[in-house]
């Protein structure tokens, strides 16, 4: 009798645990199970493929959802490269102008033994107390000190006196500029043989001094450099003068003028160097 009873409730204890594991083979199948499993698995590890997982466990509204979630991302795709072709068109465009203006140095006129070396300004100070460039340009270039720096002035595509080296690296040098308070050069007034100086007064003006107090001296008048210069080839470009004032002698006036290369070419010069024997 007891083992009968032992043997009855061993049989439902089995179908009990037989039904309990068909329930978990059974849940563990189902949709609802599978989607909870993979939302745990892409919070551990967030992957496209536990994403796509999720929703192939969803059903048919997982498929609505899908594409709208891959809709989002080829759009978030499509602006990023939306902004690279941007950033390539003003790329494009600087380097356009840049080849125009280079086009443009390309064509004026040769100086007569000179190389031309052109250089980009790496860095640029200037203020009321330095007027001064770095190029990336040096000794590895065939750059050395006190050779003459050019700008083009974009208005009428010249070459006009920017300034001298005054140190050199092997792939930069340093460039002071004529409006520096330092540089003086000897100039003229153009087509009147005036000869007279040009001091650089740390602005985009420089001083005009011992110009002689009967010279016929007015405010348009071209400055060029003189024949005196050590520097800078003679005749060359320097600035317009903008204005004429009495000066502290008698015998001579002073005038400002406006330097040429201050409508220059962006972050371009060209390094004026003497050929060799």
């Amino acid at each position: 009798m007891c083992r009968h009873k032992e043997s009855k409730y061993g049989n439902i204890i089995f179908v009990i645990l037989l039904l309990i594991g068909v329930f978990f083979i059974a849940g563990r199948l189902t949709s609802p199970v599978k989607l909870i499993k993979n939302l745990v698995y892409y919070i551990s590890y967030p992957t496209l493929r536990t994403a796509d997982c999720i929703f192939r466990s969803m059903g048919t509204f997982a498929d609505n959802v899908k594409a709208i979630v891959y809709m989002h991302r080829e759009n978030i795709v499509f602006k990023q490269k939306n902004q690279e072709l941007n950033d390539k068109l003003r790329n494009y465009n600087s380097i356009s102008e840049e080849c125009n203006n280079l086009s443009r140095l390309l064509k004026l006129t040769k100086i007569k033994n000179i190389i031309y070396v052109f250089a980009g300004i790496s860095f640029g100070a200037s203020d009321e107390r330095y007027q001064w460039c770095i190029l990336d340009k040096g000794g590895a270039d065939g750059l050395y000190n006190e050779l003459p720096v050019a700008m083009l002035n974009k208005e009428n595509d010249i070459l006009c006196a920017a300034g001298k080296i005054i140190e050199t690296h092997k792939t930069s040098s340093k460039v002071v500029l004529i409006t520096d308070s330092i540089s003086v050069i000897p100039v003229e007034i153009k087509d009147k043989g005036i000869n007279c100086l040009a001091e650089g007064s740390n602005s985009s003006l420089l001083k005009i001094t011992y110009i002689p107090s009967d010279a016929d001296v007015k405010p348009g008048d071209e400055i060029v450099v003189s024949g005196l210069s050590a520097v800078f080839q003679k005749g060359m470009p320097v600035g317009v003068i903008t204005e004429v004032s009495e000066g502290a002698s008698a015998d001579f006036k002073t005038a400002a003028a406006k330097v040429f290369y201050e409508n220059n070419i962006f972050n371009k010069v060209v390094v004026l160097v003497p050929q060799k024997q």
